[in-house]
């Protein structure tokens, strides 16, 4: 008897852990699950063919820019995503195709297509050479969704780009992953003092004075807005730089000064 209820109370253990594993595994907020070091992942689409335009988007993703207050970023926000203050390579050596290494810089996701094997590995992508690794442009349509914490951030038309070693993605919110892009068609960048607004002290502030607020008001106005005409690569939408300039504008009136 003893013996039948041990049996009972193992099978009780093990259904309640197979019901735990279910329930960690279902769909739901729960944060998502870390990917191994040798974590294989399948592309199951092949590489688009054409240019970042022809990447399907939700009706209304083009509020890009659109600042919803202080602390919200542009283009909305989610887990994962990089900083924004990267320069597109990161502290370590920067690595153009055609390097060759003997093991990958950090952890690495294994994406066959089309028969052969991509490694992709802190913000680079390989194929085996010889017994080793060599850096690759990866095709275009290739997804992953994971970049390191240096990609840039870039603005075009009112669109999102992350580049991370000369390699351009952007952000499929649906499938919550990146996918690798044509590199957009730059657009001219404004004038000097473009962003910039013509301030007078009223009230006799010195050139240290004035320094400190201009720097001041300019973080300011990029909380609001959500650009910054010091790191911006590419010329944002008017409606962009208008919202830069008014802000700039409103924080000087408010420290004594008149705008023109």
């Amino acid at each position: 008897m003893k013996s039948r209820i041990w049996q009972l109370a193992g099978v009780g253990v093990l259904g309640a852990g197979i019901s735990f594993a279910v329930m960690a595994e279902g769909p739901g907020e729960a944060p998502a699950r870390a990917l191994n070091s040798r974590d294989e992942v399948q592309q199951t689409q092949p590489p688009r063919q054409g240019y970042y335009q022809d990447i399907p988007r939700r009706h209304g993703e083009h509020r890009y820019w659109q600042a919803g207050g202080p602390g919200q970023r542009p283009g909305g926000d989610w887990q994962g995503r990089p900083d924004g203050h990267g320069d597109g390579w990161g502290p370590g050596p920067q690595y153009r195709p055609g390097h060759t290494l003997d093991q990958f810089p950090d952890r690495y996701w294994k994406l066959p297509y089309r028969g052969d094997d991509y490694f992709y590995s802190g913000g680079y992508w390989f194929r085996p050479h010889a017994g080793r690794y060599v850096v690759v442009t990866p095709p275009y349509g290739m997804r992953v969704e994971y970049l390191p914490p240096y990609a840039r951030e870039v603005w075009l038309g009112g669109a999102l780009f992350f580049v991370v070693a000369d390699t351009y993605y952007q952000y499929l919110a649906d499938s919550r992953e990146y996918v690798v892009v044509n590199p957009p068609v730059a657009a001219p960048p404004p004038v000097n003092g473009g962003y910039d607004v013509v301030a007078y002290p009223m009230h006799g502030q010195g050139p240290e004075q004035q320094e400190q607020d201009r720097y001041q008001c300019h973080r300011w106005a990029v909380s609001q807005s959500g650009f910054d005409p010091a790191t911006a690569a590419y010329a944002p939408p008017a409606n962009v730089a208008d919202n830069y300039r008014r802000a700039l504008g409103a924080c000087f009136s408010g420290r004594g000064y008149s705008i023109n």
